[in-house]
């Protein structure tokens, strides 16, 4: 994906993700700006956090992993084209 080669980090779930958990996760990529997400059923966890080159299964959105992967990975050191714009994508 594109917007993670920008410095975003890419929350994706599945129908197992809790819709508690789903609903804070949408919450925090609602306030962070490069970030963004979506369902994937076909992954292998119900909750998997992206980056350029990183990726981490979280069990919940209270996981400590989920800020400290946003912290270290939004705009982080591995982003090949920081600054870049991830606005304005549109899937069909």
């Amino acid at each position: 994906m594109h917007s993670l080669e920008h410095g975003a980090v890419w929350v994706t779930y599945t129908d197992k993700a809790s819709k508690a958990d789903v609903e804070a996760l949408a919450a925090k990529v609602k306030q962070t700006p490069y970030s963004l997400m979506s369902p994937y059923e076909s992954q292998a966890a119900p909750l998997i956090l992206s980056a350029w080159g990183h990726q981490v299964t979280v069990r919940s959105a209270k996981d400590p992993e989920v800020d400290k992967f946003f912290s270290d990975f939004v705009q982080g050191p591995q982003t090949p084209e920081p600054g870049a714009s991830c606005t304005g994508g549109v899937m069909k």
